[in-house]
């Protein structure tokens, strides 16, 4: 049986919404499911709304994040229409409707909907035709508006009929056009001002929504400082809500959107383990996510939310078009051709970024990691390599460039949980690999990572430098550890005395002397000494040896303090001053 008998994506998520086209309609709400961000938007709007009169917002967020989708989702829970507002309120949680009803009262037939999607031209001639293709008023005809014909028009409708309807909310999708209008073509947007200033005013009858990518600002680059301070004067007149998706939320909406009859009652090892890698503390939560996005490996899923919120992504719309692709080594072109019980692996994922989107992203700030990853994975090849290294190559410059924001890293138990079927393998190929200069290990981190350097081999050289470098002393500490003075507050706020402590760092050995040298500088009164013991002291002698210091009489009150991690701060110290070395071409002795 083919694994597309059993796996499809939900008709919710196989089309785009158009507000003015599917607002009040069952069937653009249906499967829609509303991320708790954007959930605590909507509240945070109706608590403005009844608490302050505020009547005028923009929701900003970038491509593809849900935001005319949330749209139509609100709309339906206030429109008054039985059967589509029952359904909205599935969607949304009853704490979120009962805030919203209190805000928005819906009357006898609820709020009446204008949607308004933007385009370069003239605001007011949009709005206008809006207005006239929603039949708000009956009779309008086509014409020439003007923005106090807007204004008194939608005054009306807003105040007419106030015991059988809540008011008006207009929605004005894709409102960047018009701030693009206006450095193109030179219109105004003083109408958006006039709305909000009207909707403030109208005593709860008038909500205004514009929904935009990008903040006003961003627009605003390209216009003279008048027209900037103008339009910064117009954005103070809405509040503005973020509208994204966290990364857990985007995962839930993938596990969502793919329908199958596959429902383990518990998360498998692939799930839990790479949950355990990335989410720590939430880990069994986090795994029944991944599990629910079967056929996809539990690593694809956590890394499709941050690859689509790159430069060359469109968020959740980039998501849903990844799983409704039919493009080579997209998603469907998986499941249409991989047997019953297959897994979409993480190697899929790079081909399909390859193959369909490495235009898009070698221009775009990931460009040159993308091209410095493809440059070793052609050599590889080049050399004949098996499939295998291959894979793992794949797997790491796909990891390694959307890490930031998926908690994933390439160290060997991801790697392992990318290729379970071979996972004895994995150690030795990536060895392999590292000798060939593929890979590079980093061992602070405990990772690997494609290899972006010369043929340079600053792992050795430091290894080398290493092994030369003299026993510490209190000037190598002073370099490395720039410290600033500790301030006693409770004192200043209770005296009103403003006293300070510098702060040294010294091997154990020559703190003795380091605080009987001590002379405060720029009135500090004492100073802090953090001891390292550098010479294999015992923590007998070290306890010892710092409370002789102590109690020796002096003009200044010296603090000596043992360090507790001793290994780790003098290895990395040792490793800075190997580091310097090598960049510096110096030779220790």
């Amino acid at each position: 049986m083919a694994l597309a008998d059993r796996v499809r994506i939900a008709r919710r998520f196989q089309r785009a919404i158009r507000i003015d086209a599917d607002l009040g309609k069952l069937a653009a709400l249906e499967g829609y499911i509303c991320p708790r961000s954007s959930a605590e938007a909507i509240e945070t709007m109706a608590r403005h709304v009844e608490e302050n009169g505020q009547g005028a917002f923009t929701w900003t967020g970038p491509y593809g994040s849900g935001k005319s989708s949330l749209a139509i989702a609100m709309s339906a829970a206030l429109m008054g229409r039985k059967r589509i507002t029952q359904y909205a309120e599935s969607v949304f949680k009853t704490k979120t409707i009962g805030i919203l009803r209190k805000a928005f009262p819906p009357r006898m037939r609820g709020w009446r909907m204008l949607p308004v999607v933007g385009r370069r031209d003239r605001p007011a001639q949009v709005i206008g035709e809006s207005i006239v293709s929603a039949n708000l008023i009956p009779g309008l005809e086509h014409r020439s508006w003007t923005d106090k014909a807007i204004i008194d028009t939608v005054d009306e409708i807003a105040q007419s009929s106030p015991r059988t309807y809540g008011g008006l909310l207009i929605f004005i999708d894709e409102m960047g056009k018009f701030l693009e209008a206006v450095i193109n073509n030179h219109t105004d947007i003083y109408l958006f001002q006039e709305l909000a200033e009207r909707a403030s005013r109208s005593g709860k009858r008038l909500i205004v929504v514009g929904i935009l990518h990008q903040a006003f600002e961003e627009y605003a680059h390209r216009v003279s400082r008048g027209m900037r301070d103008e339009w910064s004067k117009i954005q103070g007149r809405f509040v503005d809500l973020a509208i994204n998706a966290s990364g857990d939320e985007q995962i839930d909406l993938i596990s969502r959107a793919i329908e199958s009859d596959y429902k383990p009652d518990n998360p498998g090892p692939l799930a839990n383990g790479v949950a355990a890698q990335t989410r720590r503390e939430t880990s069994r939560h986090f795994a029944r996510l991944l599990e629910d996005c079967w056929p996809l490996h539990p690593i694809v899923a956590s890394l499709l939310g941050p690859i689509s919120r790159r430069r060359f992504g469109q968020n959740q719309r980039s998501i849903f078009a990844f799983l409704n692709s039919v493009e080579p080594f997209g998603f469907q072109d998986f499941i249409r051709s991989a047997d019953d019980g297959a897994v979409y692996d993480p190697d899929k994922l790079w081909d399909y970024l390859r193959i369909n989107l490495e235009p898009a992203i070698l221009a775009s700030p990931d460009g040159h990691r993308w091209a410095l990853a493809v440059d070793v994975l052609e050599r590889c090849e080049a050399r004949g390599d098996d499939d295998l290294h291959l894979r793992l190559l794949k797997v790491l410059a796909v990891i390694g460039m959307f890490k930031d924001r998926s908690g994933l890293r390439g160290n060997l138990e991801i790697l392992r949980l990318a290729f379970p079927a071979v996972h004895d393998e994995i150690a030795s190929r990536l060895e392999e690999l590292q000798k060939s200069s593929f890979v590079v290990y980093r061992g602070f981190s405990d990772t690997y990572s494609i290899y972006e350097g010369s043929d340079f081999d600053i792992e050795l050289a430091v290894e080398h430098a290493l092994e030369r470098i003299p026993g510490l002393n209190a000037e190598d500490f002073k370099r490395f550890f720039e410290l600033q003075p500790v301030v006693a507050k409770r004192h200043y706020h209770r005296t009103g005395a403003l006293r300070w402590f510098d702060i040294a760092v010294v091997p154990l050995a020559e703190a003795a002397a380091a605080a009987d040298e001590y002379t405060p500088r720029n009135g500090a009164i004492g100073c802090f000494l953090l001891a390292i013991p550098t010479m294999s002291e015992s923590e007998e002698t070290s306890n010892r040896l710092c409370s002789e210091i102590v109690q020796r009489s002096r003009d200044w009150e010296i603090v000596v303090g043992l360090a507790q991690q001793i290994g780790a701060v003098s290895t990395q110290t040792r490793e800075m001053m190997a580091l310097e070395w090598v960049r510096d071409g110096v030779d220790p002795v």
